[in-house]
């Protein structure tokens, strides 16, 4: 028989290769972690975290894992990298996850890499819950148009079926430390 948190982990949705998971880092706290956080820390094969973040919560990832601190500018180009690369990775933020979400999602998604935004405990989010987006750009000039603003709305299925229309990427050859560079 199955123990709950057997059941629980057997229930997860596994973090595909070459996909990006962020993740707020829940207040410093490991308890305001979502199950779903806890279980792409534990095994992402790369987490890529934002200075500051609880060592109780950087404890969660496996030490055969690569882990590397990074500031929020430089985070998206190393999270984007690993990714193409083949990699699954967590982007653990500090702060506004809102702000950092906005912006690694339509990073993400200009180069085609599945994107999940990985609620905590005591966010209001259910795991099927559609992610909406609303970017609004100063500056869009399309056919020698004159610039003007320009609302873009991106309103996303589930989360679940959006990256099950994605082509998975195949897992890397290792994880050695040489493909790191760059």
């Amino acid at each position: 028989m199955l123990s709950a948190d057997q059941s629980l982990q057997s229930r997860l949705p596994e973090l595909p290769y070459g996909s990006v998971w962020l993740i707020g880092g829940a207040g410093l706290n490991r308890r305001r972690l979502s199950p779903l956080a806890v279980h792409a820390l534990s095994t992402a094969d790369a987490v890529i975290h934002d200075p500051g973040i609880a060592q109780e919560i950087l404890d969660l990832v496996q030490p055969s894992r690569y882990r590397e601190v990074t500031s929020p500018e430089e985070a998206i180009d190393r999270v984007i990298k690993l990714a193409e690369d083949g990699w699954r990775v967590v982007q653990l933020v500090k702060g506004d996850t809102i702000e950092r979400a906005v912006g690694s999602a339509t990073r993400c998604a200009e180069r085609n890499i599945p994107f999940r935004i990985v609620p905590s405990a005591d966010d209001p989010v259910s795991n099927e819950a559609p992610l909406c987006l609303v970017l609004v750009r100063t500056t869009l000039s399309a056919g020698g148009a004159n610039s003007r603003p320009t609302l873009v709305l991106l309103i996303a299925k589930p989360q679940s079926d959006a990256a099950a229309e994605v082509a998975p990427r195949q897992r890397p050859l290792d994880f050695s430390m040489s493909g790191l560079a760059g």
